[in-house]
């Protein structure tokens, strides 16, 4: 009998954008969804750098077919701000204030809420998670099934939630 040999097609090696093209098209993303988790532009900026030092150095095990590379970054952002979040030192620190600093390129973080105030405001009065989830909705325009994957939830879990996380926030506002 003869063996038969079978050779499957060698993967799509469509080259990976060069790391400093990832670097110019993410950063603000990676940027503003961190600053939601933290609002403090120092810490941001940390866990911004780790983010794209733990990025580069596993950039060549980064596969395009398991993630987009925004994902894949907002993932490792998320960890890296969590873990920080998470530290002791940083749970030593005194409260957050009732408004915090913007980043310049934020004044649209927020689609529907024209009134920098009142976003400022609203953010002030939710978590660091639902914070998190807001921006990643609007501020990165991510699809539902993004989020999901970067928050590692089923698509209509993250739906359900955000519809109460709207309902919440008009709460909110409407106490204001």
């Amino acid at each position: 009998m003869a063996r038969i040999l079978k050779f499957e097609p060698a993967k799509d090696t469509a080259k990976k954008p060069d790391f400093d093209q990832v670097y110019e098209e993410n950063y603000d993303k990676v940027y503003k969804y961190t600053y939601t988790i933290l609002l403090n532009r120092e810490d941001t900026e940390d866990v911004v750098s780790n983010t794209f030092m733990a990025a580069y150095a596993a950039y060549d095990r980064y596969d395009p077919e398991r993630a987009s590379l925004a994902t894949w970054l907002m993932r490792i952002a998320h960890n890296e701000a969590i873990n920080l979040v998470r530290s002791a030192a940083y749970s030593k620190r005194s409260e957050m204030p009732e408004y915090y600093e913007v980043p310049d390129s934020s004044d649209d973080s927020v689609k529907g809420l024209e009134d920098r105030d009142s976003v400022l405001y609203l953010y002030s009065k939710l978590s660091a998670a639902e914070r998190e989830f807001l921006n990643m909705r609007y501020a990165m325009q991510m699809k539902d099934s993004e989020v999901a994957e970067t928050l590692g939830l089923p698509v209509k879990t993250v739906n359900k939630r955000y519809q109460r996380l709207l309902v919440k926030c008009r709460e909110i506002l409407e106490k204001r």
